[in-house]
Parts: C-alpha cells; structure tokens; sequence
C-alpha cells in the first residue's frame, strides 16, 4: 500500500514496501534509454529510441503534461537505487468521466520479480485515492502475456480485443487487448 502524498503536489513521490515512484527528470534520459531503447522490452510498445536526446525530449514533454494536470508519470526506482529502472504513469485523463489509461515498461534485467505489479498497483491506488478517479484501462498487445498476467493479477477485467490492431516491430499485425478496473473492484 503506497503512502499518502502531499495534496498540493501535482505529481507527488509514492512509495511501497520496495519502491520509491518519483517524477521523473531530464537527467534520467540515460536511465530511461535502458528500457525505451531495447527492442525486447519495446516489441509490443513503440520503436525503440536510439538516443538519450530522445528520452529527454519524451521527459520533458511528459514533465510539461503533469505540470498542466494532463497526466500522471513516475519513474520507478528501488528504494536502495536512485536508478530509475522503468516508468508507470496515468494518462488519457478524462476529468469529466473519471477515467484515466494506466501505461507502463520496466527495464528487462527487473522482470519476472513483481516489481512492475507493484509500481502499477501503487499508479491506480492513487488514481482512485486522490484523482477521484472511478475507472483506469489499460491497452495491451494480447501476446503480452507479462503485461496481461500483470493486468489480471491486479484485478483488471478483459473487456475486449481488437483484432489485427497494431503492425508491430516482428513485421506482423497483432489484437490489442483492453482492459479496465472501477473504483469498487479495487483492492490495494
């Protein structure tokens, strides 16, 4: 269970038994190129970035989006590391219908140890808390068997699949799988 966190912060540090979620900053590029540059942990996400520069630029973009109260984004570090190791973050933030997309990657070398169900638990813990949130989805490749058994441990429910989605990096079209949680089905 992620402590409480300051309310005036607009993207505040959480912390769980293992982690510590903090906003991320332009000097974790190189961090951030770990896992958003290796076309393993990137083959159902997006083509994998190449430079630093370019993980800047996403920081930077994502840090202007908080800054606005667009999204929600966390680093994911170890609570004895100030490495970051991978990213959880709430965007496609609905106000309105208190509705939110719950993304995340993590670093290859950190898989299989439930870190990644961890930090994603700790994102929707405070999307519901303290954004007032009633529904968070996710949107996964249905081949992604990591992120669907993340998804389903946590509670989340298929909803649907949309067949040949995406054209992925393995020159082949893959279904999307969609996932949701309410408010009421969550349990930290």
């Amino acid at each position: 269970m992620p402590q409480r966190p300051a309310p005036h912060n607009h993207n505040p540090t959480l912390t769980t038994d293992r982690l510590i979620l903090r906003l991320p900053v332009p000097e974790d590029a190189e961090d951030m190129l770990v896992f958003r540059g290796d076309p393993v942990v990137q083959k159902y996400n997006s083509v994998p970035l190449a430079h630093a520069e370019e993980a800047r630029d996403y920081i930077e973009k994502w840090l202007l989006e908080c800054k606005a109260g667009e999204r929600k984004i966390w680093g994911i570090t170890l609570k004895e590391e100030g490495t970051m190791i991978g990213m959880v973050g709430l965007g496609s933030w609905r106000k309105h219908d208190r509705r939110a997309e719950v993304g995340y990657d993590m670093a290859r070398a950190y898989w299989g140890r439930g870190i990644g169900t961890e930090a994603v638990r700790a994102a929707v813990c405070f999307g519901f808390e303290h954004m007032n949130l009633n529904r968070i989805e996710a949107a996964t490749i249905a081949d992604n068997m990591g992120s669907v058994r993340l998804l389903e441990k946590l509670g989340f429910t298929r909803e649907g699949t949309l067949r040949e989605y995406s054209l992925e990096q393995d020159g082949r079209f893959h279904d999307e799988a969609n996932y949701g949680i309410l408010k009421r089905e969550f349990l930290p």
